[in-house]
């Protein structure tokens, strides 16, 4: 029978997510981090309206009567 692996702290995962996010954290900041963020949103441009820009869906708490 082969040795049975040794099998590792359930911190180990933890260590060695953390240390990727620490490491991508520092290559952001060194690239200018802070400094070049904006904060317009997350599109490009804003996107047009669709149609006739009204929402989706049934009109809650309108003020018609439907017959």
């Amino acid at each position: 029978m082969p040795p049975k692996k040794d099998e590792g702290s359930p911190y180990e995962m933890l260590w060695f997510v953390g240390g990727i996010l620490a490491l991508l954290i520092a290559l952001w900041w060194v690239q200018g981090g802070p400094e070049k963020a904006d904060l317009r949103g997350i599109f490009l441009a804003p996107p047009p309206p669709i149609d006739t820009g009204d929402a989706y869906g049934p009109q809650v708490g309108t003020t018609t009567n439907q017959q």
